[in-house]
C-alpha cells in the first residue's frame, strides 16, 4: 500500500507539529534551576541527539531513498544550523548561537510548520524530517531558556549580511558544480510547502531573499520591544522620588 503524499493541511500534520512545537516550549522550562552539572549534562546529551542523527541520517536517504551521495551531504542551512548549536552546545564560540539563532529558527521552524517532504505522517521520511528539524528547534530553545543567552541588533546584521554576500554566493557556486539544490538555491523543494507561494525557479530565490531577512528581523523584534520597555521604564529609585510630597 502507497502511503499518501503530504498534504500541508492534514489534521495528523497539523496535531504532530503543535506537539513538537509544545516541546521545544516547555520541555527546557522543566530545568530551570537545575544545577550547573544537570544543565551541562542536557546540552551534552541533545548535542549528542543532534550530531548523531545528522551524521546517520545522509546513509538513510542514500540506502532506503536512493538519494545520491552528493545530495545527501550536510550542507543545507538546516544542517548548518544543527551544526552550529551543537559546537556552541558543547562550549563552542557564541557566533555559532547566532547562527542557529537566525537559521534554526526560520529555517527548521518553517520546515517544522510546511516540511518538504513528499509523504505524510506516519512514514519514516516525515518523522525523521520532523526529528531532525525539532532537535534543532529545541537546541535553540535550551540556550535561550537555561543560559540566557540572546541576540542583539549587530548580530541580526551581521548574520544576514554573511549569509546573503557570503554563504548565499558560495552554496550557488557549489551547486553549479556539484549539480545539486542545496539552500534549494536552483529549484523549489518537492512537496506541499511554502515555497509553492513563491515565482517559479530560479525567480524564487529573488523573492526569498527579501522574506528570509524579514522572517529573521520578526525573530529579533521580541528583543528590541523588551529593550525598549526597559530602557523607558522608570528605574525603582525614580518612582521612589516621584512618590515623595513636595515641599511647598
Amino acid at each position: 500500500m502507497q502511503p499518501e503524499p503530504f498534504n500541508l493541511l492534514d489534521p495528523s500534520h497539523i496535531v504532530f507539529a503543535a506537539l513538537c512545537i509544545a516541546l521545544v516550549v516547555y520541555l527546557p522550562k522543566i530545568f530551570i534551576g537545575s544545577s550547573e552539572k544537570t544543565i551541562r549534562n542536557v546540552k551534552y546529551f541533545l548535542a549528542f541527539l543532534m550530531i548523531s542523527h545528522e551524521i546517520i541520517d545522509p546513509f538513510f536517504k542514500v540506502a532506503y531513498f536512493d538519494e545520491l551521495v552528493k545530495d545527501s551531504l550536510p550542507l543545507h542551512m538546516c544542517a548548518f544550523s544543527t551544526w552550529c548549536i551543537s559546537i556552541y552546545l558543547l562550549g563552542g564560540h557564541r557566533i555559532f548561537f547566532l547562527f542557529a539563532y537566525f537559521w534554526g529558527i526560520a529555517g527548521a521552524g518553517m520546515s517544522v510548520l510546511t516540511p518538504d517532504t513528499l509523504t505524510g505522517f506516519p512514514t519514516f521520511d516525515y518523522l525523521n524530517h520532523m526529528y531532525g528539524h525539532t532537535l534543532i528547534l529545541l537546541g535553540v530553545s535550551v540556550v535561550l531558556i537555561l543560559t540566557k543567552e540572546r541576540p542583539y541588533l549587530k548580530d541580526y546584521f551581521t548574520i544576514m549580511l554573511f549569509t546573503s554576500f557570503v554563504f548565499l554566493p558560495a552554496m550557488y557556486g557549489l551547486n553549479f558544480l556539484l549539480d545539486t539544490n542545496y539552500w534549494y538555491i536552483l529549484e523549489k523543494p518537492a512537496g506541499d510547502n511554502i515555497m509553492n507561494f513563491m515565482p517559479e525557479a530560479p525567480m524564487h530565490i529573488v523573492a526569498l531573499i527579501p522574506v528570509a531577512w524579514l522572517l529573521t528581523y520578526l525573530l529579533y523584534v521580541p528583543y528590541q520591544l523588551k529593550d525598549c520597555l526597559l530602557y523607558t521604564s522608570p528605574s525603582p529609585r525614580d518612582q521612589r522620588g516621584s512618590r515623595m510630597p513636595s515641599s511647598a
